[in-house]
């Protein structure tokens, strides 16, 4: 493919600009001799009956942000008790210098179009401040969660209507947190998902909404329950994604709420869910050897009939997974990659000069932070990294391989000399472009800005993966002062342009203390060679 010209970037594009560039690691494609890959795994094979009808929930947003709190802390706790990644051989790092920074309206390789960039105002009234935002659109409406509340948006972000939040079952009866949204745009589909828990942080379920209009009741809803009868499973760290045939959910569970016991994956018949009948499932399982690993489906894949995941498998390999959509048979490889350090970064800033990236989950190996996306032949991975190989900052190493085979293409780490990157989150289109929500902030030795949302695109696919300067759309003055910060951003294709994306991102405004100070942001672009698009 012919790379895209560069274009100059658009006034209304640039609203502001961190000072950083998104630098490719390049450097000579890693050898084709394939390492040892563990053994093909066959998924369990079951189905899925629709929900009767649902009871209204009695619980405030005030219960479910105390709620989402005391699950973090259970989530920090297991994975604070892994152990380190193992080492081995690496790799040899990439010796490239951070590029000159684009100054605002500057014209950088990569042309930004930011169509839209809307305030939700429901997370402001009843957010948790772990905000972890999501949404998906369809024309002018959007369907926007955050930890602890649904909303509706009928005209592209501009207002927002709370969206009604039933109660759980008699083994899980509370509405928690970590929710996510996808479309499944030829099904006319979104789908949601919320978890619930017991008092007791010590079993949960995942309920999946199926919807055909952001702001009308779902058409059905499926109950999801790894515990089962026995009741002792928290399905923690839920994530949806898409291929052409199936819905994915990801879970990691954790036995009795203390002790992880494995990774899962489940998919869906998505003509069958989309229809609100009995669904046929895959569910796939993943202990590994290394400790816990988070295994999240990627995203970019919704017209494809294969999925992607991978984990982080020592300091210096991971673990990749494909799995296509006429196989219940899971395949993997493990491919050497340049080291990555998994340690406690220093990302202080903003008022308080607070640390962002903090929290064991931040930074582990576990993989919480670990987004991919299928971008044309490649599929690449992107995870918070500690300072190390040559980067003095906090920043985001990544992995990009061909598809086909997965031999190990190039390692676009992003990063800068003045300010720590992380919570990345990418997504894919047809023509190899790749966008990305990502949060900036924070320095070692302290003293930088405070965490703040930005999108980028790289539209030059021909090319080393880079995505010049990226640009502000989450405004924020402070980090929380315990070192936490909201789990996860989404990004997904537009779905009025699927060229362009929708993305969410946020940041702690005026304050750290309560909803009000969450700014959390809906916001479209794309490249500006798709500005007629969308």
């Amino acid at each position: 493919m012919m790379a895209k010209p560069a274009r100059p970037l658009p006034a209304a594009a640039a609203l502001a600009v961190l000072a950083g560039i998104l630098v490719a690691v390049g450097g000579a494609p890693a050898a084709a001799a394939p390492e040892p890959a563990g053994a093909s795994v066959s998924a369990a094979t079951g189905a899925v009956r629709p929900e009767g009808p649902l009871s209204p929930s009695t619980s405030r947003a005030a219960d479910r942000a105390a709620l989402a709190d005391r699950l973090d802390q259970v989530r920090e706790k297991v994975a604070a008790a892994q152990p380190a990644a193992p080492g081995g051989p690496a790799a040899p790092d990439a010796k490239v210098g951070v590029e000159p920074t684009n100054l605002p309206g500057a014209i950088g390789t990569q042309a930004l179009l930011i169509r839209r960039n809307e305030a939700n105002d429901r997370a402001t009234a009843v957010s948790s401040t772990l905000a972890e935002p999501a949404a998906a659109n369809e024309g002018n409406t959007v369907f926007y969660t955050g930890n602890t509340y649904a909303s509706s948006s009928l005209d592209n972000g501009v207002n927002w209507a709370d969206v009604a939040l039933p109660a759980g079952p008699a083994d899980a009866p509370n509405a928690c947190c970590d929710q996510d949204v996808v479309r499944a745009h030829p099904r006319d589909r979104f789908f949601s998902i919320l978890l619930y828990t017991n008092a007791a942080l010590t079993n949960g379920v995942i309920r999946i909404f199926v919807r055909d209009a952001v702001n009308a009741a779902p058409l059905c809803t499926y109950l999801i329950d790894p515990g089962g009868a026995a009741d002792n499973v928290l399905p923690d760290y839920p994530h949806l994604a898409l291929t052409s045939g199936f819905l994915y959910l990801s879970s990691s569970n954790l036995t009795n709420g203390s002790t992880w016991t494995a990774a899962q994956i489940r998919r869906f018949d998505l003509a069958q869910m989309s229809a609100c009948m009995t669904a046929t499932t895959n569910t796939f399982t993943h202990t590994g050897t290394v400790g816990q690993r988070i295994l999240t489906p990627v995203e970019g894949a919704a017209n494809l009939t294969t999925m992607y995941f991978a984990a982080i498998e020592s300091t210096s390999s991971m673990r990749a997974f494909t799995w296509p959509e006429s196989s219940t048979t899971i395949t993997n490889v493990v491919r050497t990659i340049q080291t990555s350090t998994f340690n406690n970064p220093d990302c202080r800033g903003g008022t308080g000069d607070f640390d962002f990236i903090e929290r064991t989950t931040s930074f582990s190996a576990a993989g919480f932070r670990m987004r991919g996306a299928v971008h044309g032949a490649n599929v690449t991975w992107f995870w918070n990294a500690s300072a190390g190989g040559g980067v003095t900052q906090g920043h985001v190493r990544a992995a990009s391989f061909r598809r086909s085979d997965m031999v190990l293409l190039s390692e676009p780490h992003i990063f800068n000399a003045d300010h720590c990157f992380g919570y990345p989150t990418v997504s894919g289109n047809v023509f190899g472009d790749l966008g990305i929500t990502i949060a900036a902030g924070g320095r070692a030795g302290g003293g930088g800005s405070a965490a703040q949302g930005f999108v980028g695109v790289d539209d030059t696919p021909a090319d080393a993966i880079h995505f010049g300067t990226v640009i502000l759309t989450a405004s924020g003055t402070h980090n929380r002062a315990d070192g936490r910060y909201g789990d996860y951003f989404t990004v997904r294709t537009n779905a009025r342009c699927t060229n362009a994306w929708v993305a969410t991102n946020y940041a702690m405004l005026n304050g750290n203390t309560t909803s009000a100070h969450v700014n959390a942001r809906y916001v479209e672009f794309g490249s500006t060679l798709d500005s007629a698009c969308f």
